[in-house]
Order: structure tokens, then C-alpha cells, then sequence
């Protein structure tokens, strides 16, 4: 019987049997039709039968966030193994990885400002925190999200792994809700361009044939993955335990940028092995994409099922205020971006770009499925290209802006709030010249108009 009462066993079965659920509720057609990944179903169901609504199931809330933590070092990892898919020309990529810290920063004034705006009037000030979960939330995703939002109590933000799992699960919300809409006027406006021929996201992969007594090809890239995140741990706790013994807030900060470290870990090995003269290499794109996408299932699942629904009652007016201004905002701004930052297929790059603003790239290929069901436009290339490009400019957002927005509260506040919206306003403009002097973007049609009818589309 002892054998059964680990919480992250009994929680992993019971992750695997919701989503098993959401796949049966996926087969019937109204479920089917709302585009709702499977992931998210599974979720709300565990969030439903959890032991905060109906205590049906014995979810552990603390074995889901530890899920939820490791799960997204997991995906970093898994995804910096793989080799980068050969651009597409007409600079779909180059716009990519320029649009998520651009919306990173749009993003973060939405929410830094809120909580600004709301500290002029209100009796006690807010955490800054709690608007810069916004950007975390929304386009870094739920681990991100619970990750930095933990090592903010320390500093004073009461829940913030749980507000970090809400606001994740409010941009799920944002996705579904708006992105649905989104594809459908697209479709009904002639957005939609049929793919080229010439264009395929299928990625060949050659395995070689395994020695006898040899190690089984998916074993190994789990062997990669523990090796790599074995090291992670190592650099965190040297850098925290060590190098940061007598500070504990940068400690605490070093521990939710693991991800990071991890990332930049598995950059380096592979690039290694590409320099080894060996036959092949031991990696496997085809499967490491394959343990990034379970990965992302269960960490998607598990972080709505973790929520605390007398979290969200007790902070749902702040919540709901933040969260649409940031999900409205973000809308515009990627329509707005879209149509003048992809010469090819915008409105496909438009509908991806938004998902993965609010809900993480998984949502965005979910969104773009539904216009594009074989994924045959060049939009998930570039998105796979965009979003690796962009990993610098995201560091720089989540290890400069972030922890010095933090760094000040409360003794340097308001002053350091304002400072840090002008950081990021200043980080929009400077990107923005960039793209505009050696990008695509280009600002045609009046300045004002969202979509600006391009040639081949409908009217608009």
C-alpha cells in the first residue's frame, strides 16, 4: 500500500486518465467543433473533480506544481536538443522572433501599469508582480508563470504560484475565446490563402539501426534529458545555495530561472555532439519532439487541475480586470502586427501568433490548425524558427526587467515602476526600428486600420 501513496505517481495516473477523458469528450461533435486542445479539457475537468470543487479525485496540489516546475525544464530541454528547422524565405521567422518580445513588453506594461494605476488610489499598494505575471501568464506559459510567481513570495506576493497557474489559465481562456472568433472571421473575410505545394512541415528523420543489447532510441533521449537536467540542478544550486547564500531573493529567483539554464545547457550539448566525429548522432528530433508535446499535455493539464479555486474567488475582480486588458490588448497588437510583418500567408502567421501570445505555442498550432489542418503554410516553420530566435531578447525581458522590477519593491516604489515601464516601452521602440531597417515589417496602409487589404486577399 506504501508503494501508492506518493503523491506525483497517483497524480501522474490520474493526469492520464483526464486526459484519456478529454480525448472521449473530444470525439463528440460540439466538443470537437470549439477547437479546445485536449490538454485544456483535461484540466478543467481535474480542476472540477478535484478536491476544490467536487473531491472526486485525490489530486495533490503540491505534487501538481512540482509537475508543473520540473515538466517546463523538461520542454526547454526536449525542444534545445532539436536541431533549428531550415528557415522559409520572406523573413516569416526573423518577424517571429521579433513579435514575442515586442507583445512580451506590451504585455508587461498592461499589467505593471494596472497595478501603477491601481496603487495611486488604492489604500495599500499591489505587488508589481502580480501585473508582471501577465506576460508570464499569457505568452511564457503556466510553468513559467508558477515558476517565478513561487520565488516571488518571498518577496511578498501572497499565492504567487497559484495566481501564476490562474493568469496561464485565463490566457488559455483568451485563446479559445478570441482566437476561435479570430480564425473564423479570417476564413470569412478571405484571409485564408491556400498552401504551396512546394511547402511541407514534415520533417524526415533517419534513424540508424540499433546495436544489439543497445540502448532503445527513445531511452536515449530520456537519458540526454536526465543528464542535462541532472546538470541544471547543479549550476542553480551552486549559483543559489553558493554564490547567492546571503541573498536570499536572488536565490529564490535562481531557482525559477531553471528553465533557462537548462535551455542554454542543452543548446551547448548539442552543438557539441554536431562537432563530435562520430557517424550520427544520438539525438532524435522526431522523438524529442514527441516528449516536449506529452510533456506539454500534462504540464497544461496539470497546471489548470492545481488551481485553488478560494485563490481565484479571493482575488477574481483584480484578476478578471487584468486579464481582459491584457487579452484585448494582445489581440490588437498581433492583428495590427501581422498584416504588415509577413509578407507570406499573414493572416496564417496572425492566428499562430496570437495563440502562442495567450496560450503557449501548443495553443497556437491548435489555432492554426483550423485553418491550416495539415500545417502545410510556412507559418509553423517560421514559428519553430521565430521562437528560438527569440529565446535572447526573452532572457533579457525575464533576467534584467523582471527581477529589477522586483528588486525595488517596496522600498524604491513607485519610482522603480515607473522606471520599469520605461524599460520596456524603450525595448518596444528599439526592436521595432530594428525590424522596420532590417526586417520585413513594413507599415503600409493608414496607421489606424488594423488589416489593411493586401494583395490577393479579400476585402476588408
Amino acid at each position: 500500500m506504501e508503494f501508492w501513496q506518493s503523491g506525483p505517481v497517483l497524480d501522474g495516473l490520474l493526469i492520464a486518465t483526464l486526459l484519456f477523458g478529454a480525448g472521449l469528450l473530444r470525439l463528440t461533435g460540439p466538443v470537437r467543433r470549439l477547437g479546445v486542445p485536449g490538454s485544456i479539457i483535461a484540466g478543467c475537468l481535474g480542476l472540477i473533480l478535484g478536491q476544490g470543487a467536487l473531491g472526486v479525485l485525490p489530486l495533490d496540489k503540491s505534487a501538481l506544481e512540482s509537475l508543473v516546475y520540473h515538466g517546463l525544464g523538461i520542454v526547454f530541454i526536449a525542444v534545445s536538443l532539436q536541431q533549428p528547422a531550415k528557415g522559409t524565405k520572406g523573413g516569416g521567422a526573423t518577424s517571429f522572433a521579433l513579435a514575442v518580445p515586442v507583445l512580451l513588453c506590451i504585455q508587461g506594461i498592461v499589467g505593471l501599469g494596472f497595478v501603477m494605476v491601481v496603487s495611486l488610489f488604492a489604500a495599500e499598494s499591489m505587488h508589481p508582480g502580480f501585473g508582471l505575471l501577465v506576460p508570464l501568464g499569457f505568452e511564457q506559459g503556466p510553468g513559467q508563470a508558477l515558476s517565478l510567481g513561487k520565488a516571488w513570495e518571498e518577496t511578498g506576493l501572497q499565492n504567487g504560484a497559484q495566481l501564476g497557474l490562474i493568469m496561464a489559465t485565463l490566457g488559455f481562456g483568451w485563446a479559445i475565446v478570441a482566437g476561435v472568433p479570430l480564425a473564423a472571421w479570417g476564413r470569412r473575410k478571405g484571409l485564408v490563402q491556400p498552401a504551396r505545394d512546394s511547402v511541407t512541415t514534415e520533417l524526415s528523420t533517419t534513424e540508424a539501426l540499433a546495436e544489439p543489447g543497445a540502448l532503445d532510441r527513445l531511452s536515449t533521449q530520456l537519458v540526454a534529458i536526465g543528464i542535462i537536467y541532472l546538470i541544471t540542478y547543479g549550476i542553480v544550486y551552486a549559483v543559489a545555495e553558493v554564490a547567492f547564500a546571503d541573498k536570499p531573493l536572488l536565490a529564490h529567483t535562481a531557482w525559477g530561472f531553471h528553465f533557462i539554464v537548462g535551455a542554454v545547457v542543452a543548446l551547448l550539448v548539442r552543438v557539441g555532439l554536431t562537432r563530435l566525429p562520430v557517424v550520427s548522432s544520438p539525438l532524435d528530433d522526431r522523438l524529442l519532439g514527441r516528449i516536449s508535446g506529452v510533456t506539454v499535455d500534462f504540464v497544461t493539464c496539470g497546471a489548470i487541475a492545481a488551481i485553488q479555486i478560494e485563490v481565484l474567488q479571493a482575488n477574481w475582480l483584480p484578476l478578471f480586470v487584468v486579464s481582459a486588458l491584457g487579452g484585448a490588448v494582445t489581440l490588437l497588437a498581433v492583428v495590427w502586427i501581422s498584416a504588415r510583418a509577413f509578407p507570406d500567408h499573414p493572416f496564417e502567421h496572425c492566428v499562430l501568433l496570437f495563440g502562442t501570445a495567450t496560450g503557449t505555442l501548443p495553443m497556437g498550432l491548435a489555432l492554426l490548425r483550423t485553418i491550416d489542418p495539415h500545417l502545410r503554410t510556412p507559418a509553423s516553420i517560421n514559428a519553430a524558427v521565430g521562437s528560438a530566435g527569440a529565446v535572447p531578447f526573452a532572457a533579457v525581458f525575464l533576467m534584467v526587467v523582471l527581477p529589477y522590477a522586483i528588486s525595488g519593491w517596496p522600498a524604491a516604489y513607485p519610482a522603480t515602476g515607473w522606471i520599469t515601464l520605461a524599460m520596456m516601452a524603450a525595448g518596444i521602440v528599439a526592436i521595432v526600428v530594428g525590424w522596420r531597417l532590417l526586417g520585413p515589417l513594413r507599415f503600409h496602409g493608414e496607421m489606424t486600420q488594423l488589416w489593411p487589404q493586401q494583395d490577393g486577399e479579400g476585402d476588408v
